[in-house]
């Protein structure tokens, strides 16, 4: 016969068993959930109207070389079009943080930012190369690249294309 005290472990671990697969969900869930909430935070800014100008202004930037670049934008010769450039790295250069870091998921930054992404690294990829190049040289022999995030992000989610040709729905 079964004895009550073999009852009794038996359904203090089933308990246990439920309670800690709910728990397990609940932090899921959650974990899921502010990952939401950051990406929207970032992708609320990022769609704002000043953000957008920002865009389209250093999108259409005219220059004939990265010197000719350098000499019109840059930090020294504009500053107020090199802070909208940096603006704009150190936004993407955070994203790409982020996904490195796991706190946002690579699925919901391709959903809501690829072509964003991709179109900024298009016009802004070679003056990021260009200008890593002038800054190590110079004044940046030791310290890491402050905007490796962005290139980070560029290339996951050029894997994540790859691996997901179709656009999903």
């Amino acid at each position: 016969m079964v004895e009550l005290e073999t009852v009794s472990i038996l359904l203090t671990s089933v308990g246990m068993i439920i309670a800690l697969s709910y728990y397990a969900l609940t932090i899921r869930n959650q974990n899921r959930t502010r990952q939401a909430q950051l990406l929207m935070g970032l992708y609320e800014d990022y769609r704002s109207t000043e953000s957008r100008r920002q865009s389209l202004e250093l999108q259409y930037q005219e220059y004939t070389d990265h010197d000719d670049y350098f000499e019109k934008y840059g930090d020294t010769a504009n500053p107020d079009a090199w802070a909208k450039w940096e603006t704009k790295a150190a936004f993407f250069n955070g994203v790409g943080i982020l996904l490195k870091e796991n706190l946002i998921d690579i699925r919901l930054v391709h959903e809501l930012l690829s072509s964003s992404v991709y179109r900024h690294w298009v016009f802004m990829g070679p003056i990021l190369a260009e200008w890593r190049k002038r800054i190590d040289a110079t004044e940046r022999p030791h310290r890491q690249d402050p905007f490796h995030g962005f290139d980070y992000l560029y290339n996951e989610l050029t894997k994540y294309w790859e691996r997901n040709p179709e656009p999903e729905n």
